[in-house]
């Protein structure tokens, strides 16, 4: 057999993304405090990065703010405040801190404490995670177990049964047999069948009692305690308001700040004749400039996905409807001629002020359901009814999810009960039997 080596010619497509390119994308998902703390980074780094902060005082409840150049620093201030009401991120990131840690853990666990809901749940999975960070599975698993392990427990969850089971774990004084009978019998202790789970344990009936009582004190929900209560401490990014019966949108760029490239550093650069430290200044000239372009990139950006969201959702920022249209991220980015993706990091830790209170962006993106009159509701208005309903229930008789099922068809709401039961798991409340007290 004669061996022989040819050389052929083969065309590729591959995707790189520069440095500049992925900052782009790191600051179009900053949140406007955030952005503040990146700026303030790359100006301590870069002497041609100059910054300028504004002071601001508010009207009361207008929204609207009156800015005068001084030397404010809105970091500061904020700081300040939030200091009275710890983020739930940072909070697991400075307990993260007090660890010894890797830089790929470092940057795991970050992402995952990035990606919490307000109830404290991972919202990606671990997947998502791995592809986007290009880090081993192994690694986000790690840095999920560790999350899972820090303060409040249960945090870190990713389903209600799993929020439950790690507080149970973690709990030394935790009644005996109530491990097994969520991990086995969530549902059919929400169904009330405290005899089959009594039968199939082993277990006396008074002790099923007991466990109930136990589970029943468990929080479905341990991320609550670290939402803000106080609006004052969102610095929103847009300003809706009425004005001769039409919706205005007024970009909140003063509460952030005005970045320019510094003048003076530039001409003292003409006159250097050390050429490496000529060539060192001329590429923090360069990322200088690039930040202003990525800076306004954002800005244009935000105000595009702004201003569709609001001329979907109008009706529910003016009153004329009751709640917010089916509405998805696929739908405005296809309306914008962006990428998917492009409208998720813009919508990332966004928050615009309307006539009905401060929105997170997120809240307008939602599925749509037909009632029976042939109109579209969004499942996010479902949701919401669903709450309402709970929360103004009587706790000694709660509402069953068949009882609500019924409730929402006669509103010609066509749901089956087992979707409104899916609906009332991901707003993560508890099932009518362990929301029921003696009180």
């Amino acid at each position: 057999m004669q061996m022989a080596y040819q050389m052929n010619q083969e065309q590729h497509l591959k995707l790189f993304i520069t440095p500049e390119l992925k900052q782009s994308l790191h600051m179009l998902q900053l949140s406007g405090m955030d952005l503040a703390s990146y700026l303030q980074e790359q100006s301590v780094e870069n002497p041609f990065i100059e910054i300028e902060w504004l002071s601001e005082s508010f009207y009361s409840g207008s929204g609207v703010k009156n800015m005068e150049k001084s030397n404010f620093n809105p970091l500061e201030a904020y700081g300040t405040r939030a200091a009275t009401r710890e983020t739930l991120e940072n909070w697991m990131m400075n307990q993260f801190r007090m660890t010894s840690y890797s830089l790929e853990e470092l940057k795991a666990f970050s992402y995952l404490a990035g990606n919490l809901n307000e109830a404290g749940y991972l919202t990606v999975s671990l997947e998502e995670a791995s592809q986007e960070l290009n880090l081993p599975s192994h690694v986000m698993e790690t840095a999920l177990r560790t999350l899972q392990s820090f303060d409040p427990p249960g945090v870190g969850a990713r389903t209600l049964l799993e929020c439950l089971t790690i507080q149970i774990e973690r709990d030394p004084q935790a009644i005996k047999g109530a491990l097994e009978v969520v991990s086995g019998y969530l549902q059919d202790l929400s169904k009330g069948r405290t005899d089959k789970i009594s039968k199939e344990l082993n277990i006396d009936p008074l002790q099923v009692s007991k466990i109930l009582t136990y589970i029943r004190t468990l929080n479905p929900r341990p991320g609550l305690a670290f939402v803000p209560d106080d609006e004052q401490n969102i610095i929103v990014d847009a300003h809706v308001y009425m004005n001769s019966n039409q919706l205005v949108i007024e970009m909140n760029y003063r509460d952030h700040v005005k970045v320019s490239v510094n003048k003076e550093y530039l001409h003292m650069v003409d006159g250097l004749n050390d050429r490496a430290v000529s060539r060192f200044y001329e590429e923090k000239i360069k990322e200088a400039h690039w930040l202003l372009r990525s800076l306004d990139q954002r800005s244009q950006t935000l105000l595009k996905v702004i201003t569709a969201i609001v001329e979907e959702q109008a009706g529910f920022m003016n009153g004329t409807a009751p709640g917010i249209r089916p509405m998805t991220l696929r739908s405005i980015a296809q309306k914008l001629a962006l990428h998917e993706s492009t409208v998720s990091r813009t919508v990332k830790n966004k928050y615009i002020r309307t006539p009905r209170g401060i929105f997170d962006l997120k809240f307008f993106f939602s599925i749509g359901i037909q009632t029976s009159e042939g109109e579209d509701i969004s499942a996010q208005n479902i949701k919401c009814m669903i709450k309402e309903m709970i929360h103004g229930e009587d706790k000694r008789k709660p509402l069953s999810d068949q009882y609500i099922t019924n409730l929402l068809n006669e509103k010609g709401i066509c749901l089956s009960r087992r979707t409104v039961a899916k609906y009332r798991e991901e707003e993560h409340i508890l099932c009518s039997s362990m929301r029921k007290t003696n009180e």
